[in-house]
């Protein structure tokens, strides 16, 4: 029997120990040095700052208080900051190519930030801990011990270690245990949230969303995520755990109830018969009394993939984005980056949304022609009709292309329609871009197409980004501006009534997953604009397994309440 290994000892709030070494003899003398040094530097000041004039460097006693500017507006740090806990999930392998972006500066929005791998280190001053360190003894039965083994070796020796695919296998047992010592780790948290290292949380928006719709986290059993099915029987579901998943205190207490230390639930059964370790800790969950099986919430707010797979949907177009997965450490540092211009542009009730994201990081190609586009559109609308400036805005609109096309180029389709054969023989022999763009018209919920050497296929009612594509496919995807104009123009994106009114209905207040085409909430959907709401809601607005039936509470709440909206 392999003996088990006991965690590095915890201070408070999570933070390790540091040794601070004894001082050598001759410290007494080195400090009464080092006091004068300090004293001339006191003195020294005044007269700098007295007869120095302009060369003082007007920020250079101010860079803390410029840094804060980023935490104004939508990203203003409030009580609930401290009353939750981000965990990253990663493994030693990748950690160099996830983790240190992750924390190349520094974030007081989240003061309680933990790192859990299979090899204990430090990275930028921050411990990475060791999740398995506990588990041994159970590693030991199973196949994945060999490459814990390898990774402690490697890291011992200062070895570079590859990925392997065995490391996905080992990285399933470390979602219990690093659940617990956070939750042992931080009594006063009230909420935890899972990610991998490659994923992106919109941490502000994320905590807004938390704060408004859930209630009671320190005694119910909160399970939000992507709803991820678990078997093709459509049965058994878990929170996908490259989307991130968020569980209150009440069902990590739960987890632990009768088992303070998580012995028997970082050994249950689930964690070896079932391969992937978010699934397993679904399972685990739905075996908690009161269960369904299902998350309780976050239906389209969290992304299993990245932005070139988000799918924009006139449905959602001011709903919350929170997480996006599979990021590269350039596209992690442009996701950070764009938030800390963005969040502080916006009121602090405030958050991300699909139409912001469409707007701010998008490629240039089509960010550029699309902002072009709508501006002329609007100048068409606001002029007066008939008038010379009416005509000149026209003029501007008619030399714009209406359809951006990108050669090399895939977007996966969202509700796709395949127009080939006769369906493109009404418009010309053969396949080309004028073509698709042709049949585009014909669908009025078309908002982009992909053109290959043998077919064009719609994308209808949405669009992605995509990513590039190898030229020798010869695939070329466009998105028509013309639309996507369109509806701006009727829901306007930075409108605070449509964003206050989609607040009101509540953001992915039902489980479900955020890339599913074909849901027929897309073709039930119906702009009919926004209405003012008889009252605001008093009572919760969800509860664990499920929303409030609408004859216990029958107010939508808030200011404004959406009539579009079938979700």
């Amino acid at each position: 029997m392999v003996r088990s290994v006991e965690y590095l000892p915890l201070a408070q709030h999570g933070q390790v120990r540091i040794h601070v070494p004894k001082a050598r003899s001759g410290g007494k003398r080195r400090g009464i040095v080092g006091g004068l040094i300090v004293l001339l530097l006191l003195l020294a000041i005044p007269l700098l700052l007295l007869f120095g004039g302009s060369s003082w460097p007007v920020n250079a006693l101010a860079s803390k208080d410029a840094y804060m500017e980023h935490f104004r507006g939508a990203a203003t740090i409030r009580p609930i900051n401290d009353k939750a806990v981000l965990m990253y999930k990663t493994g030693h392998s990748v950690i160099y190519n996830r983790i240190p972006i992750q924390f190349i500066e520094p974030r007081p929005d989240i003061p309680n930030r933990m790192i859990y791998s299979d090899v204990p280190l430090q990275i930028a001053g921050f411990p990475v801990i060791d999740a398995l360190a506990n588990l041994t003894d159970l590693l030991g039965t199973s196949p994945a011990f060999s490459e814990y083994n390898r990774l402690q070796k490697a890291h011992k020796n200062g070895e570079n270690v590859a990925a392997s695919t065995v490391g996905w296998d080992l990285d399933r047992f470390k979602f219990a245990p690093l659940m617990t010592h956070a939750w042992k780790s931080f009594p006063n948290a009230t909420w935890f949230v899972t990610i991998d290292g490659d994923s992106f949380v919109f941490w502000s928006t994320l905590l807004h969303w938390l704060e408004r719709y859930f209630d009671r986290p320190e005694y119910d059993d909160w399970y939000l995520g992507y709803d991820e099915m678990a078997d093709e029987t459509r049965t058994k579901f878990f929170a996908h755990g490259g989307a991130g998943f968020v569980v209150s205190r009440g069902l990590v207490d739960a987890l632990h109830k009768g088992d303070p230390d998580g012995h028997a639930f970082h050994r249950n059964v689930n964690f070896n018969l079932i391969g992937c370790g978010d699934c397993a800790m679904g399972a685990v969950i739905a075996d908690v009394p009161g269960r369904n099986g299902h998350t309780d919430a976050g239906r389209d707010l969290f992304h299993h993939d990245g932005l070139d797979k988000l799918i924009f949907r006139p449905r959602l177009w001011h709903t919350y984005v929170l997480s996006l997965h599979h990021n590269s450490p350039a596209q992690l540092n442009l996701l950070r980056n764009w938030e800390k211009r963005f969040l502080p542009s916006i009121p602090e009730w405030d958050g991300v949304r699909q139409c912001d994201v469409l707007y701010g990081l998008t490629p240039a190609f089509l960010r550029e022609p699309l902002q072009a586009y709508i501006r002329a559109s609007d100048n068409v609308n606001k002029s007066r009709a008939g008038g010379a400036d009416a005509t000149a805005a026209k003029q501007v609109l008619a030399r714009l292309n209406r359809t951006v096309v990108q050669p090399g180029w895939k977007a996966d389709e969202v509700d796709r329609i395949t127009c080939e054969g006769a369906c493109l023989e009404q418009y010309g022999r053969g396949t080309s871009a004028e073509k698709c763009d042709r049949a585009c018209d014909a669908h009025e919920n078309c908002y982009g197409w992909q053109l290959s050497q043998a077919s064009c296929t719609l994308a209808i009612n949405g669009f992605r980004i995509g990513t590039p594509v190898d030229p020798k496919f010869q695939i070329s995807t466009a998105w028509r501006l013309d639309r996507i104009a369109a509806l701006e123009r009727g829901m306007p994106c930075s409108d605070p009534a449509w964003r206050n009114a989609t607040d009101a209905r509540g953001h992915g207040l039902r489980p479900g997953r955020s890339d599913q085409t074909q849901t027929g909430l897309d073709k039930k959907w119906r702009l009919k604009g926004i209405v003012p709401v008889s009252a605001p809601r008093t009572g919760p607005w969800i509860r664990p397994q499920g929303p409030i039936p609408e004859e216990e509470n029958s107010e939508k709440g808030g200011v404004y309440g959406i009539v579009a909206n079938v979700d």
